[in-house]
């Protein structure tokens, strides 16, 4: 129709043109005056063929008003026939195609059911890491382990992650749970967890264990000698929340208690955090606060506090604690032309007094102590992130420090000291070769000094 408009609005323009043009001339000054008779009849017949034309435009006009007039009642007369049938919900065809129209025309009511009732979104992450070890006193020897970690999000508030530790031992294969936990996003300061979770309380199992984020091939002693608990099954609530230009962040739980070692004289007084069923009826309660004062650096405090021995002894009633406190801090430096990372943790046990082997009939006792116990570590890298030689910038120098106190008893494990010194290279930012020497020289006894390199990678 626009075309029609415009082509209309040209004819016009031109048939006044044309009688323009004519009457212009005859005010020119000619010879006689007079208009001639053969121009007064051309004129004549353009002005007859262009009203031919009009008439013939104002007809086609016409009929296309008239079609789309027909259209228009032809789809306000299917309208009129669907509509009776739409609302004729009870017949099963017409219900059907209700609800297909209805899916359709509201897709937002669709997202808040999935919202509501759930979604399926899974990811796979996870490491692999292959190790040489060669430790004074034992034979070397070549492992590998994965670690796939499995992450779904059920709804955008109920959460599920889980992982395993699948490693070659003898002849067969180990595959262990580390963890599986449910979660529950209340708010964004609030989260609820159940099931097989790490322990808020040891930092570098919860942080720092993957081995491409540990910097260094092996663990420290501290953490994994029943000083501090690794894995809880139970229940926890964890979160954070700003405190003005600054944030603390937080982790409680209760959990199934550690077991009280009681009839070996070498382990006698100490806590056994790798028993994942209790031996009673009490729970262990414990938690995480951290700090963050200014960005990159925190500090935390945590602690656990339990009853570890067997239900219906005379170890019944005692009370473990376990305290911690950790350092974490990562600063970049222009001076040094990098980046510094510090980690530290150290942690202190103790079990109420008690007396072991009372009768002597394990053949250590009476052996009457307070079981104490320490440990920890301190680890600082620099990384040359600042330099503009990319070998050098992938290169990483690490030392740590760690430390164990011995056995309550006396009896079991010396006190041991370990200084280790590693040199790794990024192949990418999850991928990394390690190669580390050890000094490990337990108090009266040989070196245990150990060489060490590792590929890592994280997916």
């Amino acid at each position: 129709m626009k075309i029609h408009g415009c082509f209309l609005a040209a004819l016009i323009q031109a048939a006044l043109l044309t009688i323009a043009s004519p009457a212009a001339r005859a005010q020119e000054p000619t010879t006689d005056g007079y208009v001639t008779r053969k121009e007064y009849e051309e004129l004549k017949a353009q002005m007859l063929a262009m009203k031919k034309e009009l008439e013939a435009l104002k007809k086609e006009k016409g009929e296309v008003s008239k079609q789309e007039s027909l259209e228009s009642h032809a789809v306000a007369d299917v309208q009129k026939q669907v509509a009776p049938k739409q609302q004729n919900a009870e017949s099963q065809t017409a219900g059907d195609m209700h609800k297909e129209v209805t899916a359709e025309a509201a897709p937002s009511l669709a997202e808040l059911e999935a919202s509501l009732l759930g979604t399926t979104k899974f990811l796979l992450a996870g490491w692999a890491e292959a190790m040489y070890e060669q430790r004074n006193g034992q034979v070397s020897t070549f492992s590998a382990s994965f670690n796939p970690i499995f992450l779904w999000e059920l709804t955008p508030r109920i959460l599920f992650d889980g992982r395993l530790e699948i490693e070659p031992s003898g002849g067969g294969t180990n595959v262990n749970l580390v963890n599986a936990q449910i979660s529950y996003l209340l708010n964004d300061y609030i989260a609820f967890g159940v099931g097989q979770f790490f322990s808020p309380s040891n930092v570098f199992v919860e942080r720092f264990e993957p081995q491409w984020i540990n910097k260094l091939p092996d663990r420290p002693l501290g953490v994994y000698h029943g000083v501090l608990p690794n894995i809880s099954v139970g229940a926890q609530v964890r979160g954070g929340f700003p405190i003005g230009p600054t944030r603390a962040d937080y982790a409680f739980y209760v959990s199934n208690g550690p077991t009280l070692s009681t009839f070996d004289a070498r382990t006698a007084g100490t806590l056994d955090f790798n028993s994942y069923t209790d031996n009673n009826d009490d729970k262990a309660i414990g938690g995480r606060v951290g700090f963050l004062p200014i960005p990159g650096v925190e500090v935390g405090y945590g602690f656990e506090t339990s009853k570890p021995g067997f239900q219906g002894t005379t170890f019944a009633d005692l009370r473990a604690l376990v305290q911690s406190v950790d350092l974490e801090m990562t600063r970049d430096s222009d001076l040094l032309k990098g980046r510094i990372n510090l980690d530290a943790q150290y942690a202190w046990s103790k079990v109420d007094h008690a007396v072991y082997d009372p009768d002597g009939s394990l053949g250590f006792g009476p052996l009457p102590l307070t079981a104490k116990r320490d440990g920890g570590y301190a680890e600082i890298a620099y990384r040359p992130t600042k330099l503009d030689v990319d070998f050098l910038r992938n290169l990483e120098m690490i030392f740590r420090w760690d430390h164990l106190s011995r056995a309550p008893s006396g009896l079991g494990d010396p006190e041991e000291d370990r200084w280790t010194l590693g040199l790794d290279y990024w192949l990418s930012p999850s991928t990394v070769i390690k190669a580390a020497y050890e000094w490990d020289k337990p108090k009266g006894e040989r070196n245990k000094n150990a060489l060490f390199f590792q590929t890592a990678m994280g997916f």
